[in-house]
């Protein structure tokens, strides 16, 4: 699942593309601020990635919680359209959810900068967090005498292009085209709970310039 923020275009979360269903387009700013909080990004990103069905328990295990805590950031993702309830599998004695849609599309919302800034503000921890677990399991592998391989991918790579407006939007283009060729290549099976996942955070920002006298 992967996010695109800009003022233009709001905050954006893609799952699996092209999908049958429609995408959840949500306006209002009290359901963003109801994003702000780690569990219920966490749900929406196993939700919306995976456009598989997940009951309480299984979500819980994903974020530390007990399947009652989970089954209240639930109920709450539902309030706003998040999540849906879904069809009961074999003895149905759990209640099964799924994403609302196809994907998650926030609007600009220009009057709700907050709102914006505070599920941003979670994207941002929830991954510095990732970022360091990974610096530490790596470190801990060399600690041990594991070297990493040599085409093991970086922990994090940031840089600067030097893109017309023409070769920007290609860029950007090519960049989510391999990255929605890769989302259709899972099958069922390893979109399950168990599945191996990699995760990933992309920021496209053009030069802004400081004004004479800032």
């Amino acid at each position: 699942m992967s996010q695109n923020t800009s003022p233009e275009a709001g905050v954006k979360t893609v799952s699996v593309s092209p999908a049958p269903a429609a995408p959840v387009s949500i306006s209002d700013p009290q359901a963003i601020r109801a994003l702000a909080h780690e569990a219920r990004l966490t749900v929406l990103e196993e939700l919306f990635a995976s456009q598989a069905t997940r009951t309480a328990t299984e979500l819980a295990t994903r974020c530390a919680l007990t399947p009652s805590a989970m089954s209240y950031h639930l109920r709450a993702l539902e309030k706003y359209g998040y999540v849906i309830r879904a069809a009961s599998e074999g003895d149905g004695r759990e209640r099964r959810w799924k994403a609302a849609g196809s994907q998650l599309v926030l609007g600009s919302l220009s009057d709700s900068t907050s709102a914006k800034n505070a599920y941003l503000n979670v994207q941002l921890n929830a991954f510095r967090d990732r970022l360091s677990a990974e610096i530490n399991r790596r470190d801990k592998e060399r600690k041990e005498g594991h070297e990493p391989a040599p085409d093991r991918a970086p922990v994090l790579t940031t840089g600067v292009v030097f893109l017309s407006e023409t070769q920007r939007k290609e860029f950007i283009k090519k960049v989510y085209d391999l990255l929605y060729e890769y989302e259709d290549l899972a099958e069922p099976e390893a979109r399950g709970v168990d599945g191996d996942r990699l995760y990933y955070m992309l920021s496209f920002l053009p030069e802004i310039r400081p004004e004479m006298g800032d």
